[in-house]
């Protein structure tokens, strides 16, 4: 395909060159003519132009004329073997070309759906598996949601997936509390099985005593949700286990739940661990969620959000506190977040925020509102808005430069304008 590419725009040069030579020739025939006509006017008492100018342009018709005959001949005998040199070298390096083409095929990675009846297990898959509820659409008129699990090898990704059937989609919509089945897309839970159709069946079965406390109305749904997956369950006759029959009905996690032994869980999965975890943090204006899987770290003084997987790793797309290294785990985090001492300085009481508007004159603007420091340029260009503190009031705005996208703020976006001057801005 590359050998046809390089002939055909070797064969188009020849071509545009040939069009030139034949232009050179057409334009120096009438110049050649025009001049000789003028000298022979100017000769014969009748000058319209000087004659030593009327000979420079027959001169420089006849030049092109020459020129013209020389680029067709070049054109015509050079072109060949020309091509041939060319295309040798295309040939030489097809092998060199073709070889990258299998190293970069080889550095995609390809998104295979692979049926769980089909697959087989591997000793170097984790322990732990997390598997999540998708939709799967066969067609534009065929949608089904499907348990599946990935998995990520050197050159490729693949799912493992089972269909949902609908008896199952009505029990996940009891376990995570939904109505809708649309709802559950995006819902998770951990496994020790490596097969979907494995793992859905044993998940199902560890909460089947929810499930059917729940479905039985005798009890308040809300009583039951800190229950789900615990052995101690019973869960019929109104009563809901033996230590609490009426149900945990305190904020937080049941300190006497205890989890099915076939139930799963990731260091930072469990409820209990991540409610031990806001105990430390919360009094410092931080806070865990759990959400579809992962954990969000929210600074509620920074407006930051920080996100994680359940074994603490820290994700790719996560914001992060560059203090605390590119790698730092959630351990790391609450530490961090647990000994913070956040002391609020005003910047525009104490002055400072005079002091950069000089630095920042001929660069931007920045005025003061209320509450609000406003940067900009001009009233069509994005507004950067911060608190008194130096707090970013937007700090995910796609405006925000990828330079400080770990570090935004009052200060750090001033002294940013002040070493962009030149042509950044505007």
């Amino acid at each position: 395909m590359f050998k046809k590419f390089a002939f055909n725009c070797l064969r188009n040069l020849n071509a545009a060159f040939g069009m030139v030579s034949l232009t050179a020739i057409a334009l120096g025939t009438v110049a050649t003519f025009s001049g000789l006509g003028l000298l022979c006017l100017a000769k014969g008492g009748f000058p319209i132009i000087e004659k030593e100018r009327s000979e420079q342009i027959a001169y420089i018709g006849t030049g092109a004329i020459v020129l013209g005959f020389t680029g067709i001949i070049f054109a015509s005998l050079g072109g060949a073997s020309l091509g041939g040199a060319f295309l040798s070298v295309v040939e030489e390096s097809e092998e060199t070309n073709s070889s990258r083409e299998i190293a970069k095929i080889a550095d995609t990675k390809p998104l295979v759906l692979t049926k769980a009846e089909n697959s087989e297990k591997s000793d170097f898959l984790p322990s732990i598996y997390t598997y999540t509820v998708m939709i799967f659409e066969r067609n534009s008129d065929s949608k089904c949601l499907v348990i599946c699990r990935f998995e990520e090898e050197p050159y490729r990704k693949f799912v493992l997936y089972e269909e949902l059937r609908s008896h199952q989609i009505d029990d996940l919509a009891v376990i995570y509390d939904e109505t809708d089945p649309d709802r559950l897309i995006g819902q998770t839970f951990s496994s020790y099985k490596p097969l979907p159709c494995e793992a859905l069946e044993e998940h199902l079965d560890i909460h089947r005593r929810y499930i059917n406390a729940v479905n039985s109305e005798e009890f308040s749904s809300c009583y039951l949700q800190v229950c789900a997956g615990c052995k101690l369950l019973h869960g019929a006759n109104n009563i809901v286990c033996g230590i609490h029959p009426h149900g945990w009905v305190e904020n937080g996690c049941c300190p006497d739940k205890q989890w099915d032994e076939r139930k799963a869980l990731f260091p930072f999965e469990d409820d209990a661990v991540v409610e031990n975890l806001n105990r430390e943090i919360s009094s410092n204006q931080a806070n865990i969620y759990k959400f579809y899987g992962n954990l969000i770290l929210w600074d509620e003084y920074a407006n930051r959000r920080f996100s994680f997987s359940y074994s603490g790793i820290l994700l790719k797309h996560s914001d992060r506190l560059l203090e605390l290294g590119m790698e730092a785990k959630l351990l790391s985090y609450i530490q961090y977040f647990r000994t913070r001492n956040v002391v609020v300085f005003d910047y525009v009481a104490s002055g400072r925020v005079l002091e950069f508007a000089k630095e920042l004159k001929g660069i931007a603007q920045i005025e003061v509102d209320g509450d609000e420091i406003s940067i900009f340029f001009d009233i069509y260009a994005p507004c950067h808005r911060f608190r008194r503190d130096g707090v970013s009031l937007h700090p995910y705005s796609t405006f925000v430069p990828q330079e400080l996208r770990y570090n935004y703020n009052l200060v750090s976006y001033v002294n940013y304008l002040k070493s962009k001057k030149s042509g950044v801005l505007r």
